[in-house]
């Protein structure tokens, strides 16, 4: 994994899941590899990837691998919350910057 990628990830965890966000509430993610173009034996891109708690991410009846039709009713496409989850990095690391100027 390359250092942006690691940088990614380490900014999404802070995020949170992003299905949990929309009702208020941060949970600890894992994450997860939006699969566009790819095959099962393809890794997507490290860019194309989003926060999701174990719940939404596999294990419950909401998440992505187990019900995505559920999962995309109630939360959103992938791509969506792709957009959504970028956009909350841009503030989050405008507010880093900020935060670190003022030191």
């Amino acid at each position: 994994m390359k250092k942006k990628d690691k940088e990614r990830f380490d900014k999404l965890k802070q995020l949170g899941c992003v299905a949990c966000s929309k009702f208020g509430r941060y949970t600890d993610p894992v994450i997860h590899h939006i699969r566009r173009n790819t095959g099962l034996s393809l890794r997507p891109s490290h860019d194309d990837t989003i926060p999701l708690c174990p719940q939404h991410h596999n294990m419950g009846n909401q998440s992505i691998h187990l019900n995505k039709t559920r999962f995309e009713h109630m939360f959103g496409t992938e791509i969506e919350l792709l957009k959504e989850t970028n956009l909350k990095l841009i503030q989050l690391e405008t507010e880093q910057q900020l935060w670190t100027e003022k030191k």
